[in-house]
């Protein structure tokens, strides 16, 4: 299992929420984020769409599975300036 912190306000340019998604369903890999006691997949739009909670500045990515380490690297890539 890893585990990436993203700083979401580094990019002028907010990431489409189906871009986040697609490109986490091209990886076998579980990806979820972290917020404490609560968990949304990142692979299933409607948890996305309902629990993805925008206001704080860091999101807490984990990826576990075979090819754990692709995934961060693409996801991760998503949120360069």
């Amino acid at each position: 299992m890893r585990t990436m912190n993203v700083d979401i306000q580094l990019r002028t340019i907010p990431i489409p929420l189906a871009l986040l998604i697609n490109t986490a369903n091209a990886f076998m890999c579980d990806i979820y984020i972290d917020y404490g006691l609560t968990r949304v997949n990142v692979k299933d739009y409607d948890e996305m769409k309902m629990g993805l909670v925008t206001q704080n500045r860091n999101l807490l990515f984990n990826f576990d599975g075979e090819d754990e380490l692709a995934a961060e690297g693409r996801i991760g890539m998503l949120f360069r300036p």
